[in-house]
């Protein structure tokens, strides 16, 4: 996987404040670039064992509202002490996804330039 793929969806993570999140897909749009798979082969690829770095990774979840299950007892965890709504163990993601203000979207528009003009596929190519 490219580093400047993983780089660039790792920083949009980390802009997602807390109580609030992202799907895999959502982060893929924003980017402009890759999908789901992508997304969260760059988000498992960071840092420790499944994405556990000084990233919230928890914050960029499945369109369900879940995560593997391997993470999934953590992100409860975060999720509860985030305050993030949720609904029968998953997050609400009508009530939960995060909407990035002006500022974050000219750093996101900027990420996806960097990507487009370094070459990086767009939504829907392979990337790995």
């Amino acid at each position: 996987m490219r580093n400047d793929y993983a780089d660039a969806v790792l920083r949009v993570a980390s802009l997602v404040g807390p109580g609030r999140v992202l799907s895999y897909g959502d982060v893929a749009e924003l980017l402009d670039a890759g999908g789901p798979r992508q997304v969260g082969a760059a988000m498992s690829r960071s840092g420790e064992a499944g994405g556990r770095g000084a990233v919230p990774w928890w914050r960029v979840i499945r369109a369900n509202g879940t995560l593997p299950e391997p993470l999934a007892a953590e992100a409860l965890e975060h999720w509860a002490a985030e305050a993030t709504p949720l609904r029968g163990g998953r997050v609400d993601m009508a009530r939960a996804r995060w909407s990035p203000t002006e500022l974050d979207f000219a750093e996101i528009d900027a990420l996806a330039e960097g990507l487009s003009r370094g070459g990086a596929p767009k939504r829907g190519t392979p990337l790995v």
